[in-house]
């Protein structure tokens, strides 16, 4: 298993770097730049201590050293977007993309679809054979976004809690393969 601590975008000058909980404070600011998504989410925007929790949040039967957050920076050193995710979860073969944020101003431009796609060609080197995230039922054009890149739904949960509001989940896989 390869374990690089950064992987480039096909797009000139952007870079995916491994953050660690002294980015805390630059990762809380495109938190809050994402306001949208936590009160689709949860109902309310996100706490201050939001992104210092992430580093810190992980499924039964993990550690910290199982999860991976990486940010993306333009050209400029800016974080413009960041990945959150687990390794060997839910089982050996597996990565788990827990939350995808990209900076409202960058949408729209194909960036968050080559930050995915390099994130995936990152898990190949790693060694892992499966991809899965899940997606709120409200959150319509996620739902499409992960569609578009290939992932398939495995299954409808029931609601469940976040926040102040409930959502059902849509549980997501697709393969993992080298990605142009």
């Amino acid at each position: 298993m390869t374990n690089p601590a950064s992987f480039a975008l096909n797009r000139p000058g952007y870079l995916a770097k491994l953050l660690n909980p002294e980015d805390a404070v630059v990762l809380q600011r495109l938190y809050e730049q994402c306001t949208e998504f936590a009160l689709l989410t949860d109902g309310q925007p996100p706490a201050l201590t939001a992104a210092r929790e992430e580093f810190d949040v992980v499924p039964g039967g993990k550690t910290t050293q199982d999860k991976y957050i990486f940010g993306l920076f333009a050209p400029q050193n800016d974080l413009i977007g960041m990945i959150e995710s687990i390794r060997y979860y839910p089982d050996n073969q597996t990565w788990w993309l827990g939350l995808m944020m990209l900076s409202p101003e960058h949408r729209g431009q194909g960036l968050g679809k080559e930050f995915y796609r390099a994130f995936e060609n990152w898990v190949a080197a790693q060694g892992l054979k499966q991809m899965s995230l899940s997606v709120i039922e409200a959150n319509d054009s996620g739902l499409q976004f992960w569609k578009g890149l290939g992932f398939e739904i495995l299954r409808k949960t029931e609601p469940r809690q976040f926040g102040n509001k409930a959502h059902a989940v849509y549980v997501m896989s697709r393969a993992v393969a080298t990605m142009a």
